[in-house]
């Protein structure tokens, strides 16, 4: 995974922009490879913005937005966002939701 992390001010510090890239790194066990990710961080009025876009080969990509007064709190609620969104994409376009409907 390609992993793109940007920051919209000066004061993000390099251990934080790390940490992000490994927790979004660690979405790929879920089973799917993704090509992209697109990590922004953003330090506003003493909170932290986290926004992660995981690019899929085909379809519409992941989303997840989280702003947290702790700095680490925001990513890890962002990359829960997102592993919410991958398990339930997974439930219901994946084989095992197909057969436990039937």
């Amino acid at each position: 995974m390609n992993k793109e992390v940007t920051s919209k001010s000066d004061r993000i510090p390099e251990a934080l922009r790390t940490y992000a890239a490994e927790r979004v790194g660690a979405l790929e066990r879920f089973g799917e490879a993704f090509p992209k990710a697109d990590i922004v961080l953003d330090s506003q009025n003493g909170s932290t913005s986290c926004e992660v876009v995981l690019h899929r080969h085909r379809g519409e990509p992941f989303v997840a937005r989280e702003t947290r007064h702790e700095p680490r709190l925001a990513v890890d609620g962002a990359v829960q966002k997102l592993e919410r969104q991958i398990v339930k994409f997974h439930e219901t376009h994946g084989h095992r939701g197909r057969r436990r409907e039937a």
